[in-house]
């Protein structure tokens, strides 16, 4: 007797989750070879699929773009949260300063995503609603901290928009020497939080000394 084994379609997806795959093959072509280097025919390769299969979910290489970007947003938004939910202290500028370790642990864990989100290759898919709402939800995560800060008085700076632009600039510009091996990273996951800690605390005091005497 003769068995006759069915073969599945090209286009069959065996992995069990297409629109993860795509993503994280987006993420590794994007990683090393950049933007001209990702297209959903590459992607689909890399995943194992079809050429055909990535159309199910995206329907140009921007909206796969996208997709990675929102994905990194979403993880930044969570290691903040983790870390502002771990801080103790109801101070304003204490939890501030859990944010901005949640950011860099993000950075130094994803630097993949980081560069992704804030490494100019969005061009017009930051305009999707979905996309623009996982943004929003980061900073806003940041400027609420910064709001209610100013509201009772342990922040000092006027406006909720422009104390959350220096402070991200700050953790922002750490992150990206961490993450791109400019600054020799810390030698354990403590000596990070201590380095983010202390440039923190120092934006928190200022750095301009006592005016001189005429």
């Amino acid at each position: 007797m003769t068995i006759r084994v069915a073969r599945k379609k090209p286009d069959s997806y065996q992995h069990g989750d297409l629109r993860e795959a795509l993503i994280q093959a987006g993420l590794k072509l994007l990683s090393e070879q950049g933007l001209a280097g990702l297209s959903l025919r590459a992607a689909a390769q890399l995943a194992g699929v079809s050429h055909a299969a990535p159309y199910r979910h995206f329907p140009d290489k921007q909206r796969l773009v996208a997709a990675i970007a929102e994905r990194g947003f979403r993880l930044l938004t969570a290691s903040m949260r983790e870390e502002l939910e771990g801080c103790r202290s109801e101070d304003g500028l204490e939890r501030l300063l859990a944010l901005g370790v949640g950011y860099v642990r993000f950075a130094t864990r994803h630097p993949d995503y980081l560069r992704v989100i804030f490494g100019g290759v969005l061009r017009g898919g930051s305009a999707l609603p979905e996309l623009q709402a996982a943004g929003d939800e980061a900073y806003g995560v940041l400027r609420d901290v910064v709001a209610l800060g100013l509201d009772r008085g342990e922040l000092r700076g006027g406006d909720s928009d422009l104390v959350s632009l220096t402070c991200w600039s700050l953790v922002h510009g750490l992150s990206t020497l961490l993450s791109s091996g400019a600054v020799p990273p810390p030698t354990s996951a403590a000596a990070q939080r201590e380095l983010v800690l202390s440039a923190l605390r120092l934006l928190g005091r200022g750095i301009a000394g006592a005016a001189p005497t005429p």
